[in-house]
């Protein structure tokens, strides 16, 4: 009985794979034949059909691209905020209206010459160049 179980299921398997495989050169074909069936008696209203759909995919995806570039700048904002209230000196995370680092007393906002502004590494004392990205340290 349980090899006719695993017989079964190895089938089931081939079966499904066999669907995706079919649903596959169905759309490949239809990608195929859909420009030389536009406009064609019997075809065209499916054919329209598809470039609608077409049109709403192109459509949601600029809208996803803009969404995400607002995303990305939003998030920049936010992390240039949260920069301007972070000391450089002790990493302490201030209030929006500090002008001087409530734990170490360093000014905010003025990061010393070992950051990056690049890439946003804090290198070590001295030196001329981004030890991340290669950029010129004190550099805007």
């Amino acid at each position: 009985m349980s090899d006719i179980n695993e017989r079964i299921e190895a089938l089931k398997e081939e079966v499904a794979q066999l669907e995706i495989d079919k649903a596959a050169a169905l759309a490949e074909f239809g990608e195929k034949a859909l420009p030389e069936l536009r406009g064609k008696k019997g075809f065209g209203e499916d054919a329209e059909k598809i470039d609608a759909i077409i049109a709403e995919i192109e459509a949601k995806g600029e809208e996803e691209a803009a969404l995400l570039e607002e995303k990305e700048k939003q998030e920049e904002e936010e992390r240039e905020k949260l920069m301007k209230r972070t000391c450089f000196s002790c990493n302490n995370v201030n209030p929006e209206d500090a002008a001087f680092c409530e734990n170490c007393g360093s000014k905010l906002g003025e990061p010393p010459a070992e950051y990056c502004k690049a890439c946003k590494f804090m290198n070590q004392p001295g030196m001329a160049f981004c030890g991340k990205c290669g950029a010129k340290l004190g550099d805007d």
